[in-house]
């Protein structure tokens, strides 16, 4: 049966010419345009969002990671032992705080505590230069046999010339009770117990405080540094009144003390006490100069607003194109245009819901090993954030790709099963290129596409292919 032909020209009566077509394309450009402006109106008062919304996975990256480091650390100073207490777990993993430590200087702290509460305080005598069990070298117990074995020298040696005359003075300082303990000490097998090197360590302080002690040691101000000898010449002057100030008598007599006791005593500095302090856990993220914040609020809004105006700028271009195209050209677009919009997003969503946080996970381990702090700048942030996402949408095109190339007669479907091998291999290669310089990302780029292959492959074989109304041939 002989067919009905075909009308030959199907845009008959829609013919248009150059001019016309010229004023269709610039109406079509000009609401398009149009559309950009709305939608960056809209971008600009979202653009704060906007950003905030892209600081979100490394925010969650780095807190992660600032968990993780002082957990670490808490286990590392040893204050807890083997096991950290529930109780500090709980408060750093569930309520997000992490422990700083600052030093505060002994004098300083207790001079506020002694204004703000004089009567909890007032009577409470605790001074910067007191010696501590960590001013003793080599150690606690070993300082504290030698320091008294050195002042025990003073008993004996009493009579004796070539005696140490300042061990002499501070053996005469002693009370009774406080010369049988060196004498105890003194006496015993080193390195002393804690107990014994503690009591020691008092009865050291003990002399620091006392006025006489300075005058014992008086004759070793000559033998001080000329920095040490200057402040010693001036705290004299000041406890060389009838009652002078308990802080310049320990601090004349640390000075003295220090350098008698040079072997066993570090010198002298300011006492510091390590408090904890608890904070919540946060990010913030750095600008370099004046006009960083500006441009990248900026760039948010224009991105944004080419966003939400890329529908009506597509629908803009797709009446202009639309008008040229056959009906069985419609439909191809029809079908893949949204095949295409469903991959982008979904390798744009993946990259940023689930690979995002592996991959900064793993970064961040090299500013672990290194101990490097990491300080965000928000300009280089967002460039990584859009430029990853942008990265897996296209590569995610991959199916389209193989089913267009097999409809163009270019590559057959046994080839494509045949050279799976290589295949992989390019994936791999092309998601090198397509992320940053990182294993992690690469195979998490690597393993979808893999993936899409395959599903390329069936497209290629179940996928109907598009009849062309021209195939008809007219017979008369």
């Amino acid at each position: 049966m002989a067919k009905k032909p075909l009308q030959e020209d199907l845009f008959e009566g829609t013919a248009m010419s150059f001019g016309e077509h010229l004023e269709e394309l610039r109406v079509c450009l000009f609401r398009a345009c149009v559309g950009v402006a709305i939608g960056c109106i809209i971008g600009f008062y979202i653009a704060n969002g906007v950003v905030n919304f892209f600081q979100t996975p490394l925010e969650n990256a780095l807190e992660n990671y600032d968990i993780e480091k002082a957990q670490l650390q808490l286990k590392e100073s040893g204050e807890y032992g083997e096991n950290i207490p529930a109780e500090t777990l709980r408060l750093v993993v569930e309520d997000r705080m992490i422990p700083t430590t600052i030093h505060v200087e002994t004098g300083k702290l207790m001079e506020t505590l002694q204004l703000n509460y004089p009567g909890v305080f007032g009577s409470v005598s605790l001074s910067q230069y007191q010696l501590l069990p960590k001013d003793l070298v080599p150690n606690e117990s070993k300082a504290a046999s030698a320091i008294a074995a050195k002042i025990l020298a003073g008993k004996s040696a009493a009579d004796d010339k070539k005696s140490d005359p300042s061990a002499v003075a501070i053996w005469k300082l002693l009370s009774p009770l406080e010369q049988k303990l060196i004498e105890r000490l003194g006496s015993a097998k080193p390195p002393l117990s804690k107990a014994d090197a503690a009591s020691l360590l008092e009865l050291v302080n003990k002399l620091a405080s006392q006025r006489a002690t300075s005058d014992a040691l008086k004759p070793l101000m000559e033998q001080l540094d000329a920095v040490e000898k200057t402040a010693a010449a001036s705290l004299l002057k000041l406890v060389e009144v009838e009652k002078p100030a308990h802080d310049d008598v320990m601090h004349l007599n640390r000075l003295l003390l220090g350098h008698w006791l040079a072997d066993h005593v570090r010198a002298p500095r300011v006492n510091l006490i390590p408090l904890q302090t608890w904070k919540p856990v946060g990010v913030r993220f750095q600008v370099l100069n004046a006009q960083e914040a500006f441009m990248i609020w900026m760039k948010a809004g224009f991105v944004s607003g080419l966003v939400l105006a890329s529908p009506w700028v597509f629908l803009q271009i797709w009446n202009f194109v639309a008008a040229g195209l056959y009906p069985h050209e419609k439909n191809q677009v029809y079908v893949y245009l949204p095949i295409s919009i469903a991959l982008f997003l979904g390798g744009a969503t993946l990259a940023f819901v689930f690979v995002f946080e592996p991959v900064l996970s793993f970064l961040f381990t090299f500013n672990r090993g290194m101990n490097a702090e990491f300080e965000p700048r928000i300009g280089e942030w967002l460039s990584f954030v859009l430029i990853l996402p942008i990265g897996f949408g296209i590569s995610f095109q991959l199916p389209l790709v193989m089913v267009l190339l097999n409809r163009l007669g270019l590559v057959s479907i046994e080839l494509y099963t045949s050279q799976w091998r290589i295949a992989i291999l390019v994936i791999c290669i092309v998601s090198m290129v397509l992320t940053p310089a990182d294993p992690i990302s690469m195979l998490l780029m690597a393993g979808p596409l893999s993936l899409l292959y395959a599903v390329g492959i069936a497209m290629c074989k179940y996928m109907p292919r598009g009849r062309s109304p021209f195939q008809e041939v007219y017979e008369p």
